[in-house]
């Protein structure tokens, strides 16, 4: 009889321990899973930093070359920048009062 008590003491030891490894196995698949996941985050993030820098620079090239606008009125003179907000603003008070005349 004490023979069949160990075996049965043996036997739920060996059944728990199953239980346990069958848990942990599940634990890592599910990290596994997890890691998978979070690597197709990282690779899609990467690829949208690297979209987003690409546009970054464009637009620093972009902002970095003059403009149309700049070179049409003044053209490529070298007037300073304070010279061309007077004319500009001046040429805003002329609208206004051409406008002014024109309403009245």
């Amino acid at each position: 009889m004490s023979d069949f008590h160990k075996y049965d003491i043996f036997m739920d030891e060996l059944l728990s321990l199953e239980k346990l490894i069958g848990v942990f196995a599940q634990k890592g698949d599910d990290e596994l899973e997890a890691n998978s996941e979070l690597r197709k985050t990282i690779t899609r993030l990467e690829q949208e930093n690297q979209a987003l820098k690409n546009k970054i620079k464009e637009i620093e090239h972009q902002l970095s070359q003059p403009s149309n606008d700049e070179e049409g009125l003044f053209g490529n003179t070298d007037i300073s920048s304070e010279d061309r907000e007077e004319v500009k603003t001046k040429i805003s008070e002329l609208i206004s009062k051409l406008d002014n005349h024109l309403r009245s």
